[in-house]
């Protein structure tokens, strides 16, 4: 078999385990687990805004925050309004735009979202438990080495 041949193979195999892998992750079997384990009361869209203001920061317009999950505006707006009423996040006015609202967790959003992403590394530590602790440190940074690498795709081809 050519190298070329054995590349395209190789890369087809990796293309179909981060699809099986992702599909997994997904599902919403998975996520109804997850929370229940966390003790919180979210959907897949629901904890998906959360993980973003979490991790992008505190403050976000509203229509960044939509650009960022790549929803468009009005169903970010119902979901929000949804959050809000929970009492998970915040939402106050743009002081450079009077149009515009500014997005944060309180505190009770901060500690669904903690709680799920510590179940959520529970689940995954109990998944490997049986590996050698060379692999999950070689898979870890196989994983960050892919991130980086689409990134920086998405940033060279997108510019954002």
């Amino acid at each position: 078999m050519s190298i070329k041949a054995d590349t395209d193979r190789t890369t087809r195999e990796i293309a179909s385990e981060l699809l099986s892998v992702v599909r997994v992750m997904n599902q919403v079997r998975v996520h109804e687990a997850l929370c229940r384990q966390a003790g919180v009361d979210l959907d897949r869209g629901g904890s998906a805004l959360l993980y973003k203001l979490y991790a992008d920061g505190e403050d976000i317009r509203l229509t960044d925050l939509a650009e960022r999950l790549g929803i468009d505006s009005p169903a970010v707006t119902r979901k929000v309004q949804q959050l809000e009423r929970e009492v998970l996040i915040s939402r106050s006015a743009d002081p450079n735009d009077a149009r515009a609202s500014r997005l944060r967790l309180t505190a009770k959003g901060r500690g669904a979202i903690e709680r799920l992403l510590r179940a959520r590394e529970e689940w995954l530590g109990d998944l490997l438990e049986g590996w050698p602790n060379a692999d999950r440190k070689e898979l870890a940074r196989l994983l960050q080495v892919l991130a980086s690498t689409i990134a920086q795709d998405v940033e060279a081809r997108h510019g954002h």
